[in-house]
């Protein structure tokens, strides 16, 4: 399962160009409510004394950019980003210094022997994270599938991608998501991401679309037909 959009901090952009650059296809999705933790070595002292202890917190960067009031409350801790919010428990836990905390889950507490030194300091509790399940191979065995992934370039001309997405609109086929990202080696230039819906007994009908789509386009990658969430 990868995190694909947040619901205050938007796209996590970095996982649409994974799923470009590597060979994956999408099996399903699931969102879920986040709820940050701030975690920390156990010393048992109550809120008050205990944080006042923290130097530095450790924790992904869209973690930490969903606690910003928390940090603004406790303006001498200061953020450090990390790879993720599981391996900054982790690396607390390891590093054994009271100093140290780290935004993570409840569950990343009981993994790595940390306390659980303030719930929920998460912005706004109406924070759900979209995670796409990946694998290397198709499901083929799936039912309901009412949703479709893919990655297109176009040429560089105007009105290339009105002439593309026009195709889903006539055929009243539903985008639920367009993502453009740049093209690295040609500035200004960009590779575009969509979702979209549809009802299950249109599905022969989608396949056409997307053969028809394909000319329109200059590339074509599909990630896959899963149920939507």
């Amino acid at each position: 399962m990868v995190p694909i959009e947040n619901t205050l901090a938007g796209s996590i952009y970095e996982n649409y160009d994974y799923l470009n650059i590597y060979e994956v296809k999408i099996y399903g999705e699931i969102s879920l409510r986040i709820e940050h933790f701030l975690l920390g070595i156990k010393t048992g002292l109550p809120f008050s004394k205990r944080i006042k202890l923290l130097k530095k917190v450790f924790s992904h960067p869209k973690a930490l950019e969903q606690c910003q009031k928390f940090f603004e409350r406790y303006p001498w801790i200061e953020k450090v980003s990390y790879k993720d919010t599981a391996g900054s428990a982790k690396y607390v836990s390891e590093s054994n210094d009271l100093s140290l905390g780290a935004i993570a889950s409840k569950e990343s507490a009981k993994i790595y022997g940390l306390e659980v030194i303030k719930e929920n300091i998460e912005d706004n509790k109406n924070n759900f994270t979209r995670f796409l399940i990946i694998s290397k191979k198709e499901n083929k065995k799936l039912k309901l599938l009412n949703k479709g992934s893919l990655i297109f370039y176009l040429p560089h001309i105007p009105g290339s991608l009105y002439k593309s997405l026009r195709l889903f609109a006539e055929n009243k086929i539903n985008l639920t998501k367009i993502e453009s990202r740049p093209i690295k080696d040609k500035p200004f230039e960009y590779v575009f991401y969509i979702d979209f819906e549809f009802f299950e007994k249109d599905f022969k009908k989608v396949l056409k679309i997307l053969e028809e789509f394909k000319n329109l386009v200059k590339k074509f990658k599909f990630l896959g037909f899963y149920p939507a969430n």
